[in-house]
């Protein structure tokens, strides 16, 4: 029965066959069992110590107060401890599952996106080294089978630790009086999480080969860290996004209904969460449902960008096309998030301003251009399109707004502006005392300097390109701020400086007081720089197209 499984297997998907067959054996199928049942038994064995010892008798002179004791307590977050007819203290079990079934679901939830993520870098690491991806290539499966074969293949342990897991996290949530349906959503979202942070691990392990064995554990910290704030308490800001792109968001509905200080800060103004000023935090459905729509919208993406870039190493991860697309999906969806009454912060314009730097140093990565591309462009333009192509297709600007191969400036523009027009009714219901326009010039000023210098850097003959434009990039977003504060250069001192050079530096405009010659400066300074990095980029362009035996006429 097993082999003809396994046949069945290897006719659907010969990639996650393979992947089975290298995993799947006695030792390894022991030791994810042993450290599965292992950490349950742990656990189990963690909450029994913590249950509140009976002292002899006659010693019971005092009141003894503890969370899992069964007599409420003006106190909150502690009860009082009874005994009963045998002179033991009555425990309240529900209370002792339920943080059974918590804990149980963090851990699990975690081991499952930090390790899987891991193991799935990891793989296409080893595989770039060995030179046996490529060898995938060539074969005749479809980027599709290879994306399912790994991602169902590659962490098949861990799903099995996690398989093993089910029956008791399931009857401690029974017993804990939740529903069987909201424990059921609770998995679905575990699926959505696994599959959007799974997708982007492969898009993340492809485009990022230069990095070497580095690369596992850079992905690894990072969901780690996206884990971390999505356990954060909500801001009722734009930045509640991130709570949806893990099962915790799942997990605080079920919670919700726990008046307790172990998950106060999980569950805090969960009932006034909205998306689009619609209240989705009074009920699970509705959380589940967000939950999906931001999982599957990135996990399409990530599996454009795979489908792209795996046939073709050298292709951009995004085509410029699909990234107009991916802007208006993601800013919807940020927008939801932006438009809540009274947020926690007061303004949700600093989250929304560090979730739009995210997405477009993310665009930036997806839409820049290798150098043998744009060398290509420069030189093979006109050939590029062909004579049954429409006349307009021939013009240089419409060249820059859709083929793929040219330099991306112009997209991110368009991407930006495209974001502005979104924004706009959070805008307009935004009460803020910040210059709105001249906020919105800063930040695509800024976000075009960064993209022109990784184009720039990624168009040079030097080695390892890509760390020379992340750190350069990073040193532009970072430093400004830092050596201004070193130097003691406060934005009333120093509001050029601040204006042109740090993101989000028209924040402080309303403490600086900025004059309308103070602004005017600051965006012709930046016009400057990019001006000057455009030329620059012109040149090395015209250089190029320029054919060989040109230049040596020339010369």
């Amino acid at each position: 029965m097993t082999l003809n499984l396994l046949d069945k297997i290897g006719n659907w998907n010969p990639q996650l066959f393979r992947e089975i067959k290298g995993r799947l054996n006695t030792g390894n199928i022991a030791i994810a069992s042993a450290l599965s049942l292992g950490a349950q038994l742990l656990l189990l064995m963690c909450f029994n110590a913590q249950l509140p010892v009976t002292p002899p008798h006659g010693e019971y002179t005092y009141p003894i107060y503890h969370r899992f004791c069964s007599l409420d307590n003006p106190h909150p977050y502690e009860k009082i401890c009874v005994r009963d007819a045998l002179g033991n203290f009555l425990i309240n079990w529900r209370e002792w599952w339920l943080e059974i079934f918590a804990w149980l679901s963090i851990f699990s939830v975690l081991a499952l996106l930090v390790a899987g993520t891991y193991l799935l870098v990891s793989d296409l690491d080893k595989e770039e080294r060995r030179g046996t991806l490529n060898f995938i290539r060539l074969s005749p499966q479809s980027a599709k089978t290879i994306f399912l074969g790994k991602i169902l293949g590659v962490p098949i342990l861990l799903y099995l630790a996690g398989i093993l897991a089910v029956p008791l996290h399931l009857y401690a949530g029974l017993v804990a009086q939740i529903p069987l349906n909201e424990i059921l959503c609770f998995y679905i979202a575990v699926a959505a999480s696994c599959a959007l942070f799974y997708s982007s691990a492969m898009l993340f392990g492809l485009t990022t080969s230069w990095l070497g064995g580095f690369q596992p554990w850079l992905a690894s910290g990072m969901v780690f860290v996206t884990f971390g704030i999505s356990a954060l308490p909500f801001t009722r800001t734009a930045w509640d996004l991130f709570k949806f792109l893990s099962p915790l968001a799942i997990l605080r509905y079920q919670l919700f209904l726990v008046d307790r200080g172990e998950f106060h800060s999980l569950v805090e103004d969960l009932d006034k969460l909205q998306w689009f000023y619609l209240p989705v935090g009074t009920n699970i459905a509705s959380g589940i449902a967000l939950s999906l729509l931001v999982c599957s919208t990135g996990t399409y993406w990530m599996w454009q960008g795979w489908q792209r870039r795996f046939p073709n190493p050298s292709a951009t991860v995004l085509s410029k096309r699909q990234s107009y697309l991916l802007v208006i999906c993601c800013q919807t969806i940020i927008l939801g998030f932006a438009l809540q009454s009274n947020p926690i912060s007061g303004s949700s314009l600093p989250t929304l301003l560090m979730l739009n730097l995210l997405m477009f140093l993310a665009l930036i990565a997806a839409l820049t251009s290798d150098r043998q591309s744009l060398y290509d462009w420069a030189r093979y333009r006109q050939q590029i399109v062909p004579s049954s192509q429409k006349l307009w297709r021939r013009y240089p600007l419409l060249d820059l707004i859709w083929s793929e191969k040219s330099p991306a400036l112009v997209a991110i523009a368009i991407n930006f502006l495209s974001s502005v027009i979104i924004l706009t009714p959070w805008a307009l219901l935004e009460k803020s005392e910040n210059n709105g326009f001249g906020g919105v010039i800063f930040c695509l000023n800024l976000i075009l300097i960064y993209a022109a210098i990784t184009q720039l850097f990624l168009f040079t003959k030097t080695r390892n390109q890509e760390i020379w434009a992340i750190g350069t990039v990073g040193s532009a977003i970072l430093l400004p701020p830092l050596i201004l504060s070193m130097l003691l250069l406060t934005p009333e001192k120093a509001p050029i400086l601040w204006l042109s050079s740090t993101f989000g530096g028209f924040l402080f405009s309303s403490s600086l007081a900025a004059s309308g010659n103070t602004i005017l400066l600051s965006i012709l300074s930046q016009w400057t720089v990019l001006v000057l990095l455009n030329f620059k980029l012109r040149s090395q362009l015209k250089l190029a197209g320029q054919s060989a035996s040109k230049a040596l006429l020339k010369a």
